[in-house]
């Protein structure tokens, strides 16, 4: 218990004053939500579900069996000692029955073993293999790509056209996350030369924004057949060419997350929406791309003399 003290001191002295008085003020309007509950099983519930939490992830399980004995007699004093705010809001709420599933959880969690997640590395057979930064952002972005598609499915159903061309346009602006990590310098040198570099960009922008939007597309043109449609998918496909390449090369350019992510609200952004409202805003965000691939060529040729 004493080194359980100078670790909530250690963390509470690296947290700092204001944000401790934040988050101890977040767990007195806590305690005071919970001395209201009138529902016998959500204090339970609630120190269950915390409780199984912090068993389950902590790592000091292996050191104190090495080091201690009756290790499950101190996980249980110290699981009744955190369910303490649970039991008096429990007390002053009468909530009397709530009390003894409280202690019998503390009593049990320390026989349960803990669970381990594993991630599933899900093949991706479509996409452009030469480029890894695109293939891991739609790994991360595979829930929030399939809630789009979703909402694409929903607006084609009540013939809601503009709720489908949003969620075009709002994959357009998550992709570019793929590129939003200000990379090591000498990350060009694994490319043979600059114009490599620029072709696997360009590649990697062709395939990928296909193969992702393509379901789309079919949603679209199964149920709601339209040659309007058509263009508005060819001028959306090639601004989002153009905008992950200016991405693929700004990351170069900038120095710091922070500019880069300036940039990106200034230019990028704002051109690839006025694109998709406006053609010929293509051939400006065409000769931004070309102005900034010979800057970041000039920047970098000393990599490959």
């Amino acid at each position: 218990m004493d080194l359980r003290l100078k670790q909530i001191v250690r963390v509470l002295t690296g947290i700092g004053p204001f944000r401790c008085l934040f988050l101890f003020g977040v767990a007195a309007i806590l305690f005071y939500a919970f001395t209201k509950v009138i529902n016998v099983w959500i204090l339970p519930v609630c120190y269950m579900l915390i409780l199984w939490l912090y068993h389950n992830n902590r790592k000091d399980k292996e050191f104190l069996y090495l080091q201690a004995c009756g290790v499950k007699r101190l996980f249980t004093t110290e699981y009744l000692l955190l369910g303490l705010p649970f039991i008096i809001s429990g007390i002053i709420a009468a909530n009397y029955i709530s009390l003894p599933v409280i202690m019998l959880t503390a009593v049990v969690m320390p026989w349960i073993h803990p669970v381990r997640f594993h991630s599933i590395v899900l093949p991706m057979p479509l996409l452009y293999s030469g480029d890894l930064l695109y293939r891991r952002m739609f790994r991360k972005q595979i829930p929030l790509y399939a809630v789009l598609l979703f909402l694409t499915f929903m607006g084609v159903l009540h013939d809601n056209i503009n709720l489908c061309k949003v969620c075009l346009a709002a994959w357009g602006v998550i992709q570019e996350t793929a590129y939003m990590v200000t990379p090591p310098k000498h990350e060009l040198s694994v490319y043979n030369s600059f114009g490599m570099y620029q072709l696997i960009l360009i590649k990697s922008g062709l395939r990928n924004i296909i193969a992702t939007i393509f379901p789309f597309i079919v949603l679209l043109f199964v149920f709601m057949p339209e040659v309007g449609f058509l263009l508005f998918c060819f001028i959306l496909y090639s601004a989002m060419v153009l905008y992950l390449w200016n991405m693929g090369m700004a990351r170069f350019f900038f120095e710091s997350q922070t500019v880069m992510g300036i940039y990106w609200l200034l230019f990028p952004l704002p051109l690839f929406l006025f694109s998709i409202m406006n053609p010929v805003m293509l051939i400006l965000y065409l000769t931004l791309n070309i102005g900034l691939t010979f800057l970041v060529k000039k920047k970098y040729k000393h990599v490959w003399n």
